[in-house]
């Protein structure tokens, strides 16, 4: 079903789209985040497409080592925590 629905879509489809593609995750799954899951798969698969039509032949990944050191960096979110010292003893 997510294949069938065009690479590209305008606009106004685009969001009804993510939100198909959102309550079918919710539908089978209690542990994913649908709205992520469904942006994170509409960004892949265009750059799945383009690749495709750019002609550059896929690497061959050989570990899993090799696909972490080829992904971006994410900003990591602080959340607000902070690594603090344990207590020293007192005299």
């Amino acid at each position: 079903m997510l294949l069938q629905f065009p690479i590209d879509p305008p606009a106004s489809a685009r969001a009804d789209q993510l939100e198909i593609i959102a309550d079918s995750v919710y539908a089978s799954s209690s542990t994913l985040d649908g709205r992520r899951f469904a942006q994170e798969f509409f960004t892949r698969r265009k750059q799945d497409a383009q690749r495709a039509a750019s002609g550059r032949p896929v690497q061959k990944v050989s570990s899993l080592a090799d696909v972490v050191k080829t992904q971006p960096k994410q900003a990591s979110s602080d959340l607000g925590f902070k690594v603090v010292k344990k207590k020293g003893k007192k005299a």
